[in-house]
């Protein structure tokens, strides 16, 4: 498996999407599904909610803007999730 492709399997156990590894490793979306489909990953782990997904993301760098557009809330929504998931 090339290092490419092992780190998008990487990023998909972990829970990250097709679109969210696209952006980490500068590839296309489609690319990443293709990979994904070729080299049959597994099912992966999903966090259970939106404020775990956000932490999540947090956790990896992401900003409030990007983590708002990738679960699809607002920014004020992601803060929310945030400073609640911290306590």
């Amino acid at each position: 498996m090339p290092p490419e492709v092992l780190r998008a399997y990487h990023y998909h156990l972990k829970g990250l999407t097709a679109r969210e590894t696209a952006k980490l490793l500068d590839v296309s979306t489609r690319t990443v599904q293709r990979w994904a489909s070729e080299y049959r990953f597994k099912e992966k782990a999903r966090p259970d909610t939106l404020q775990q997904r956000a932490a999540q993301l947090r956790k990896q760098g992401f900003s409030y803007q990007e983590i708002a557009a990738t679960i699809r809330k607002s920014r004020t929504t992601v803060y929310n999730y945030l400073k609640a998931a911290k306590r």
